[in-house]
């Protein structure tokens, strides 16, 4: 990466639809986003949950999270809805 683009939005000024937060659509480098990328929680939950959208890499969670869940179908973490007695 080089020193004169945004580490988020990588100098393109945005992020799929939205302007980057941190550099406002410039492309600038700016140490916000320096220090976010490198410090950030890993977000593959909002994708895949294999690649994290903020460094591309390969999930990296350092949390109770590892190994990974699924997200709740919506009927209190059982994999089908519970029928009543």
């Amino acid at each position: 990466m080089t020193d004169d683009v945004c580490d988020f939005c990588k100098g393109a000024g945005s992020s799929s639809t939205n302007v980057c937060v941190y550099c406002n659509g410039t492309g600038e480098w700016n140490q916000a986003a320096q220090s976010y990328v490198k410090n950030h929680i890993c977000q593959c939950i909002v994708l895949d949950r294999k690649f994290c959208p903020v460094c591309n890499k390969p999930c990296h969670h350092d949390t109770s999270l590892n190994p990974k869940q699924t997200i709740d179908s919506g009927h209190g973490g059982m994999s089908v809805p519970e029928i009543p007695m």
